[in-house]
């Protein structure tokens, strides 16, 4: 059986493999619950009684329109990427592993609100965003070895273009969000953009940093007839299929058959939260890894991208995105998608 054939048959032999694994696992005490501390333990925030600039959540994000382009990378660079941005922190419970070589490319414009009952009144504040995606694998450190446990989406960089938006998501999550300005589609369903951000071509003791062209998403030819979806269920079930064929072939049949199982359910999205010290540069007087759910709300639209997407990146030593990630500085998208739905990022957990 290969990665990238996977029948109906093998698929739910996949399926039933994993579940037993998760049995087993279950009554032989291998997956342990995570040790967290109390919530109560904590301080209470000082926000003068205004959210602002760092809302409460959870947090609404509607009136989406989303595209997302998956694009080859190297699983070796991505490992690299998980191993310094995620699994340094000694008291997480998980270690993170990229369960395929790919990268996914997230376009989001929209109106976020908090759910809080006080900061609710407030109102919505548009955002557009640009960000990367890498699915990983949580693998559970037990006394029995490692273990999988989870899926789930490590955003690495993300760039907006609203002053709140970073304050929030780097305060709370631990969201590596960076300022940007976009070109942002006529229309979701013609995906064209391009990110600027204040950056450096080239560091150097008299450089001054200036607006710079980041990424151009484009496609030379008009956008086609799109297979489209008629519920969030039908893209799902899209998506875990391509997901199912992009996994890593060294993950092995035990890893397959997990993630077939894991894909059911509500993947969440990891950040490692941290703050320099103040004493020492070289420390951070708190690190800790964040999980927090992302759950749709509402989905009203969807479809598959007929016509191919080409990513070009602009070398900056500022930001080396394409070093980062693993990515060539120019290709084309493996499949894209537009999608319009709201969703809702809901309270996380510190590990």
């Amino acid at each position: 059986m290969t990665n990238r054939n996977v029948g109906r048959r093998d698929f739910f032999k996949i399926i039933g493999g994993a579940l037993g694994i998760s049995a087993i696992s279950y009554y032989l005490g291998f997956r342990d619950k995570p040790d967290l501390p109390p919530s109560d333990a904590s301080p209470d925030y000082a926000d003068g009684g205004i959210g602002l600039p760092v809302f409460r959540g959870p947090y609404l994000q509607k009136d989406v329109n989303l595209a997302a382009f998956l694009f080859r990378a190297d699983v070796n660079v991505l490992t690299q990427l998980c191993d310094r941005s995620l699994n340094i922190a000694p008291s997480s419970p998980y270690r993170y592993v990229p369960l395929s070589s790919n990268v996914m490319l997230v376009y989001a414009d929209m109106l976020v609100s908090s759910l809080d009952e006080r900061d609710a009144q407030i109102g919505s504040i548009p955002e557009t965003e640009v960000g990367f995606w890498v699915l990983t694998v949580a693998m559970q450190k037990t006394s029995n070895g490692e273990v999988p446990h989870h899926l789930a989406w490590f955003l690495p960089t993300v760039f907006v273009d609203e002053s709140n938006s970073i304050a929030t998501g780097r305060e709370v999550y631990g969201f590596n969000k960076q300022a940007g300005t976009f070109s942002k589609p006529q229309d979701i369903y013609s995906p064209h953009l391009t990110a600027d951000v204040l950056g450096f071509k080239q560091f150097g003791g008299e450089a001054i940093a200036q607006k710079e062209r980041l990424l151009e998403v484009s496609s030379s030819a008009s956008e086609q007839t799109q297979t489209s979806w008629s519920d969030w269920r039908s893209v799902r079930d899209f998506f875990a299929g391509e997901i199912m064929n992009s996994i890593r072939a060294d993950m092995g049949s035990a890893i397959i058959g997990f993630v077939a199982q894991a894909l059911v359910d509500h993947i969440p999205l990891v950040f490692l939260k941290q703050a320099r010290s103040a004493s020492s540069a070289e420390k951070a007087s708190y690190q800790k890894v964040v999980e927090a759910p992302l759950q749709i709300k509402d989905f009203f639209a969807g479809a598959r991208l007929a016509q191919s997407y080409k990513l070009s990146i602009t070398p900056l030593d500022s930001h080396p995105l394409a070093q980062s990630l693993g990515l060539q500085s120019e290709q084309t998208n493996l499949l894209g998608a537009w999608l319009k739905l709201d969703f809702v990022l809901g309270l996380g957990t510190e590990y």
